[in-house]
Formats: structure tokens, sequence, C-alpha cells
């Protein structure tokens, strides 16, 4: 399988805090099968402004704890991107990392982004000749239950994303995440979504699920969409091509 959206660098942001962690983190999605992760560590204005040589650094030091974990594990950088208007000239003069250095970016927005505003934004990254992948569609309000308001950003050239995660059956009591499993079905029901990515900080709260998302997307969906949204459709972007 191929990761594109993961927190797996140490220090960065909310994700590992040691590269122990980070380790930890590497084995077990290797464990569930995934032989390529896009780090994605967050860039976002006001709560996460690490420096990029400093992710950048940490990221190496990632890419040779990948070695010791498993000779065929591949490490590619990228990042989360939290849309607000400064990210439009980072991006512009690549100052933020697209995903393997390719056309395509991973951008989030707040879960409670008006539409009118996520249109806008997305809008002004394609401008830039950019392809957006919106991370974690399940997450934001204003695209729920709304097969044509995803559609229109499909239509408009955007790629989605949703969380392994949230692919899970929901919890009979207590699950404060059952309404994004909810609209992640209802996504893939609809044949709305391009990608299912682990979007993994930790092994305790926000670990991979990559396995378990792949083996019930498989057996609800077919095995082909399950290789459509963890293999192939990775693969074609990470290589600069279309889907």
């Amino acid at each position: 399988m191929i990761d594109i959206h993961s927190h797996i660098v140490f220090g960065v942001d909310d994700g590992p805090k040691t590269k122990q962690e980070s380790k930890m983190l590497l084995t077990e999605a290797y464990r569930q099968g995934v032989r390529t992760i896009v780090s994605t560590s967050h860039r976002r204005k006001g709560m996460f402004e690490t420096p990029e040589e400093t992710i950048a650094t940490n990221f190496q030091e990632v890419k040779e704890i990948a070695k010791e974990v498993a000779p065929d594990l591949t490490i590619l950088y990228g990042a989360e991107i939290y849309y607000t208007h400064d990210v439009l000239e980072k991006l512009e003069k690549q100052v933020i990392p697209s995903l393997n250095g390719t056309r395509y970016a991973l951008i989030e927005f707040s879960m409670a982004t008006p539409y009118r505003e996520i249109h806008t934004a997305l809008s002004n990254v394609l401008m830039l000749g950019i392809t957006p992948v919106v991370a974690h569609i399940e997450r934001y309000h204003e695209l729920e239950n709304n097969e044509k308001r995803v559609k229109e950003l499909i239509d408009m050239g955007c790629y989605t994303q949703i969380n392994s995660s949230s692919v899970l059956k929901p919890k009979l009591f207590g699950d404060k995440y059952k309404f994004m499993k909810k609209r992640a079905r209802y996504f893939l029901e609809r044949d709305l979504v391009h990608f299912v990515a682990s979007d993994m900080h930790n092994l305790d709260q926000r670990p991979p699920y990559m396995k378990e998302a792949y083996e019930l997307i498989s057996k609800q969906y077919g095995e082909r969409k399950a290789r459509e949204l963890f293999i192939e459709n990775p693969r074609l972007i990470l290589s600069d091509q279309i889907i």
C-alpha cells in the first residue's frame, strides 16, 4: 500500500515527539502492508510553524530510520497545508513542498469552513497549476451528505482523500467520530473518493488502520476498488500522472 497522508517526522507538529516514536509508527505501518509513505507534516500559520529547514532535517533522519525498519520501505516528502491566503505565494515559490515534488498538494481546512471559501481557495490553488488533494473530506461540515458539492470540487480538478480511521465500523457506544464514518461511507458509496490514507500521528490515539480499512473496502466495494484507493491512484499522483 501507499500512504499519501502521514505525520511521521518527530518534533515538528502534533505527530511523534521522538525518533523512537517515529520508528514505532513506521514499523506498524510496514507491518500492516504499507511500503511507501509520504511524510505530510503540518504547515499551519499560528499553530504549526516549525521552520522548513528543521522539518527537512528531521525528515532526512526519519528516512534513515526507515532503512532500519525495512529495506523496501520508501519515505517521500510532502506537506499537509492548511489553507490561508499567504499559502499561495509559498506554494508558487515552492517554499512549501507538494507531494513528492509533483503538481499535487495536500490541502486542508477547518471543519467549519464555509463551502464558498473552500471552493474559492481550491480555485486559487488550481490557478497556480497545482492540483489540490483535499485532505480528509469527511471532516468538513459543509460537505456532509452533499454529493453535488463534492462532485463540483472534483469536476473543477480536485482530488479527494478520506482517512483510514473513518472507514472503520462505528463503535456501538461512545464513538465520537461516528459522524465522520457516516460521511466517509456516503462518499465511498457515491464513488467520490480518490485516496484512503492513514493521517497517522501516533500509536495511541491516531494509528495507521490501513490494513483494516483496506480489508473493509475490499469486502464491501471489491478488491479492485481497494487497490485503486490504496495503491494505484497514489502511485499515479506520486509519479506526477493524472488519474
